[in-house]
């Protein structure tokens, strides 16, 4: 009687389960929530009464815990539905929503002793550690997308949001609106935000850093996907110019602004995100290197031509360049500006050197 009364009341429950619409992960996993917490708590409820006489008080002495059985079967049955079902959720808030209704129904369950609490942060965990992963491959792949596409052209300058870097307390952590003037660099953040947008409602403190360590590898693509581009392409001038403009607004501004988005996920999360500045090395070397090729501007024309040409700098004669020669004799030439003889004349335009 006791084996056939659980029988039907499992068929019972696969049914109702079965009326429900697995084509919404969200909406399946609350009713099936919804359904286990109310009619496992009768099912068990009502065993008991109809067996009192039999059980006296020692239940799985008499009937070899037949309803200990069924009951972890049930639950058993719970997590692994939970297992697969969760990762076809997209938003933090719904998986939120369904650990607190998950919590709700142990928490109920825990009258009749099927509180399974203990059993569920490893489940959500993975789930969010997922989602967040899934995000953030979405980022750098449109990042990519962008960059590759991308033309180099220059966009008219856009002011700099005025944001403390790294500040967790600041209640302002819009996207910097001068990462307009780098498209590519715009739907990275783009990306970034979203994740820490559905990260945020349901963020597990013991993945603390794990969850540090994705962004950084997000992070790091960007700064090898840069890499690959500088030397890959081959760009103009002005082009040149404005990728490496691009580069230093990752490290100046997009990479600061992250750290800041996963501080305010979790306390003292952008100090792991600023810690790890070893991402942007290669960046960095880029920037300087590109910085130590552009000469600078020369102070005198026919010098720096000539140094330019000849790799040398101008030879001294009698302790004074030619250029230094040239224009004593200028000046000579101004001071003395009477009527001069011919062959005065003469003597200084001997004096001139030939241009």
């Amino acid at each position: 009687m006791r084996l056939l009364f659980l029988r039907c009341r499992e068929a019972w429950l696969t049914g109702i389960l079965e009326d429900l619409d697995q084509a919404n992960p969200y909406e399946y996993l609350k009713g099936m929530i919804n359904c286990h917490r109310m009619h496992l708590f009768d099912v068990v409820n009502q065993y008991r009464a109809i067996f009192a006489d039999d059980t006296s008080g020692s239940e799985e002495n008499y009937d070899g815990g037949l309803l200990f059985s069924w009951a972890m079967h049930q639950i058993t049955s719970h997590l692994q539905t939970l297992k697969v079902m969760l990762p076809k959720i997209t938003e933090g808030g719904s998986l939120s929503n369904i650990l607190d209704q998950c919590m709700y129904c142990a928490m109920g369950l825990g009258w009749v002793g099927l509180d399974f609490r203990g059993l569920l942060p490893s489940l959500f965990e993975e789930a969010v550690l997922n989602l967040f992963s899934k995000n953030m491959s979405t980022a750098v792949e449109n990042f990519q997308l962008v960059l590759d596409s991308h033309r180099w052209v220059p966009l008219p300058a856009v002011g700099f949001s005025a944001s403390t870097v790294g500040d967790e307390r600041q209640e302002d952590v819009t996207p910097p609106s001068n990462l307009m003037e780098h498209p590519p660099l715009a739907v990275f953040i783009n990306g970034v935000s979203a994740a820490m947008n559905e990260l945020r409602p349901c963020a597990p403190i013991s993945l603390k850093h794990v969850l540090a360590q994705e962004l950084i590898k997000g992070l790091l693509a960007i700064s090898d996907s840069l890499l690959l581009y500088n030397t890959t392409r081959v760009l103009r001038a002005n082009e040149s110019g404005l990728f490496l403009s691009l580069c230093r607004a990752f490290i100046e501004v997009a990479y600061p602004h992250c750290a800041t988005c996963f501080g305010r996920c979790y306390p003292g999360g952008a100090t792991l995100i600023m810690d790890a500045k070893n991402v942007y090395d290669g960046i960095s070397r880029l920037l300087e290197t590109s910085s130590a090729r552009e000469l600078p501007k020369p102070v005198n024309n026919g010098e720096s031509k000539s140094i330019a040409e000849n790799g040398e700098l101008p030879k001294m004669e009698n302790g004074e360049t030619p250029d230094a020669k040239e224009s004593e004799a200028i000046n000579g030439d101004e001071v003395n500006v009477g009527p001069t003889s011919p062959t005065d004349q003469e003597d200084t335009n001997l004096e001139k050197p030939i241009e």
